[in-house]
């Protein structure tokens, strides 16, 4: 690893990601192409990966579209984790979820600056709401060191609500869900932003059923959710949520957003309310590929999602998902869900975990 190159290329896609779309005279394309030519030099794995598929040299790629993916397990490979830089030297990891006698994935980052950046950009140039009173139904990004979404909702509050306290944080190191925060944002008259997974919201809805609470949220308020229900006893659509959004906290479909991403990718691809498409920041690309032959579906049809993400530059830029998604153009699909085939993951089986431990 020559740590020169790695600084060019972190700070080449650094100020990229950074910059308005209308300043980037470098394409999406150049830069994903030297990009892979740094991670086949550099990513031993994914080197040999690539030879594997025929790849012997990175001047066989011309496009981003033919960078080769890595699955989301190859990241549990401790013997061959597919790092662009040498772990030892890394200062953070983030892990997939896991239980035990299940491996785990890890994915390293020396530095956090392009994840944070990462992180911000896209809030911004996705347009999303601004944060206010930002109530986070996690456990303290402290007791959560390794989750990369505690770490997203961290780098969200430190800079747009930096003045909060840690109470914000509701669920506690016992598994504990604070309800009563809830109860005061409600009885307040700020708007408040809920930042966290289904199946903690939909814990917060069981517990507000038994106690037969209800809530409006002051105007102003949504919530954003991410994760889904595979691996534990649930199983909602995305319209039976909503509705208890709507029955619980007075907060309407257009008042609620998704978030979808992984701890094997770097940036995040936001929705709001029921049918739309999930679209990605510039320094995404992705594609829909049909399982069996790999080849791109057309628009409109299903099959695996294939996400490339230039904020990757510390692992591998090309992720393919175990998702089940429709093509809706070079940065947006429609979610179907997880492959049902697919082992349970995600941090919303996380959050199930924290919580059982409270019972």
């Amino acid at each position: 690893m020559q740590p020169s190159k790695m600084d060019a290329i972190v700070d080449k896609i650094t100020r990229w990601i950074g910059a308005p779309e209308s300043d980037t005279e470098t394409s999406f394309d150049e830069l994903a192409i030297e990009l892979f030519h740094y991670q086949f030099a550099h990513n031993m794995a994914y080197q040999n990966y690539c030879r594997a598929l025929g790849i012997d040299t990175a001047e066989q790629i011309s496009s981003w579209r033919d960078i080769p993916a890595v699955t989301t397990d190859v990241f549990k490979l401790a013997a061959h984790n597919p790092s662009s830089v040498d772990i030892t030297s890394c200062n953070h990891v983030f892990h997939t979820s896991g239980t035990t006698g299940e491996s785990f994935g890890c994915h390293y980052f020396p530095s956090l600056d392009i994840y944070e950046s990462s992180i911000l950009s896209a809030w911004h140039e996705l347009d999303q709401p601004a944060i206010s009173q930002p109530l986070i139904f996690t456990k303290n990004h402290s007791l959560s060191p390794h989750s990369s979404l505690v770490h997203m909702f961290e780098c969200l509050r430190r800079s747009y609500a930096a003045n909060t306290d840690d109470s914000i944080y509701l669920i506690d190191g016992d598994g504990q869900l604070d309800v009563d925060a809830v109860r005061r944002a409600a009885a307040s008259d700020k708007p408040v932003s809920l930042l966290g997974t289904a199946l903690a919201f939909l814990h917060l809805f069981q517990l507000m059923e038994k106690s037969g609470d209800s809530f409006t949220l002051p105007a102003g308020s949504w919530a954003l959710e991410t994760g889904g229900y595979k691996g534990s006893q649930f199983s909602l659509s995305k319209e039976e949520l909503y509705a208890l959004f709507a029955e619980k906290l007075g907060l309407q479909p257009d008042q609620l957003v998704n978030e979808y991403s992984m701890t094997e990718l770097s940036s995040q691809f936001y929705t709001r309310g029921i049918g739309n498409a999930h679209c990605g920041p510039r320094w995404t690309r992705t594609r829909v590929i049909d399982p069996n032959t790999g080849a791109e579906v057309a628009q409109g049809e299903l099959g695996y999602l294939v996400i490339y993400d230039l904020a990757n530059v510390h692992s591998v830029s090309a992720i393919r998902t175990q998702d089940l998604a429709i093509s809706c153009g070079e940065n947006q699909f429609i979610l179907i869900g997880r492959d049902p085939s697919a082992l349970p993951r995600g941090c919303s089986r996380s959050a199930q975990e924290s919580l059982q431990a409270a019972k």
